[in-house]
């Protein structure tokens, strides 16, 4: 606070010479300008907290930043309003394309220097938000309910870079498209995203994905609530990633995430994918056959968190990492009822299509897991369901593991390892 109130007096000192500049206070989302000229009083309350320009009252813990002439940030406000949008873009916002046809509005963004926040807000039951462009943006959804009806995206962000979505605190956001969606997903990016904020986003995905992010995608602590609330494919869609690449594109470090009523996978970190699950509140409920609840192309890597999986399909699996799982804290319940299902599988592969090949195996090194199983046998295919399953090696040196079978088929199995070399922990079996 003395450093910032120091750099405070310096800006006042300067401008005290310099008359007819606008002073820019920012903080949070809104940027206030002031024009001030020679008689403006710019002072300190006696505590210091807050900072008084002429009529105006700043508390000096709200303020993000001050600058002259032009604010940090530059904050593009767009507003839906039924079969209408309308989009404000300050004077110094330079580079923007904007083009609204009734509720669907389209911006093009050439800058390659300056970031743009984009504050979107209102309903409207056919529109759609597209930007694309070659730079890092800020969508910051404070409000929105929007869904489409035509072949567009209600949002589709396509800029290849880092995109920050921020979920206004107590604000629900609805995102809604149509079957004739041609985008990959309801909610898109071409980006790599990074969402926080303590908001509340629900999205439905009609056509193909919910949440589809090509690159990697992170939930961040201050992530609020996240609802996937049907997808015709896969609820949380994400790509690209590398064998064992930190780098890779999931990682969970909080928010309250529910995924239901998915077609295919609740969630698939595709195309070498990792998932690197480091906090936050995940429930998965696989009730599609064949589907899974965390689908991981490579390595699952878990160190917090609490995950709840609900496994009703048949043949489905509630986490399956293609090449190895690593569980090293947090909390694991599930649910598996459906026939022919496992609870957790790291699998090997020898198909020459498949991505990753071998793997298959399993370490558990602190993490606590409580798996009851219900299912039988698959009677198609006469596939077992397991609690867990390792295809090649599983190794537990702590956590506890706890494995309930309460099912009529007496070939359902509580676990299924072709080596165990575990030194420590508990499993137990009911």
């Amino acid at each position: 606070m003395k450093k910032f109130t120091s750099i405070i007096c310096a800006l006042i000192a300067t401008m005290a010479v310099q008359a007819q500049q606008t002073l820019h206070i920012c903080d949070g989302f809104k940027s206030t300008p002031l024009t001030l000229g020679t008689n403006d009083g710019i002072t300190f309350s006696e505590d210091y907290k807050k900072l008084l320009v002429g009529d105006f009252r700043y508390s000096m813990s709200d303020i993000d930043s001050i600058t002259v002439d032009e604010p940090v940030f530059r904050k593009v406000t767009i507003t839906y309003s039924g079969s209408e949008a309308t989009v404000d873009v300050p004077s110094f916002v330079k580079g923007l394309s904007v083009n609204v046809s009734g509720a669907n509005v389209s911006i093009i963004n050439t800058n390659t220097t300056d970031e743009v926040l984009y504050y979107v807000s209102g309903k409207s039951s056919n529109g759609s938000l597209s930007i694309t462009g070659e730079y890092k943006l800020t969508l910051a959804l404070a409000g929105l309910t929007l869904t489409s009806t035509s072949n567009k995206a209600p949002i589709d962000i396509e800029c290849g870079k880092r995109i920050g979505v921020i979920l206004v605190d107590g604000t629900t956001n609805t995102i809604t498209d149509a079957a004739s969606n041609t985008s990959k997903g309801a909610f898109y990016t071409s980006g790599h995203a990074e969402f926080e904020g303590g908001g509340t986003l629900n999205i439905t995905g009609k056509a193909k994905h919910a949440l589809c992010v090509k690159e990697y995608l992170q939930f961040k602590k201050s992530t609020g609530t996240i609802n996937i609330l049907g997808a015709a494919s896969d609820g949380i869609h994400c790509g690209k990633g590398k064998v064992n690449d930190d780098n890779s594109h999931l990682q969970i470090n909080g928010g309250d995430i529910t995924v239901s009523n998915a077609g295919s996978d609740c969630i698939d970190c595709d195309d070498y994918g990792c998932a690197f699950i480091k906090g936050g509140k995940l429930t998965l409920n696989v009730s599609q056959a064949e589907g899974t609840g965390l689908k991981v192309d490579s390595c699952i890597y878990m160190t917090d968190g609490d995950i709840t999986i609900n496994v009703t399909g048949n043949v489905s699996e509630g986490i399956r990492a293609s090449y190895a799982a690593y569980f090293d804290g947090g909390k694991i319940t599930e649910t598996v009822a459906g026939n022919g299902s496992r609870g957790i599988r790291s699998k090997k592969t020898t198909k020459t299509t498949d991505k990753v090949l071998n793997g298959g195996y399993m370490e558990f090194n602190g993490t606590t897991a409580d798996i009851t199983v219900t299912g039988g046998v698959n009677a198609s295919d006469n596939t077992v369901c397991y609690g867990i399953k390792a295809d090649t090696q599983f190794k537990q040196t702590a956590g506890t593991i706890t494995i309930t079978v309460n099912s009529s088929d007496s070939s359902t199995k509580a676990y299924n390892f072709k080596s165990d070399v575990s030194t420590g922990g508990t499993l137990s079996v009911k």
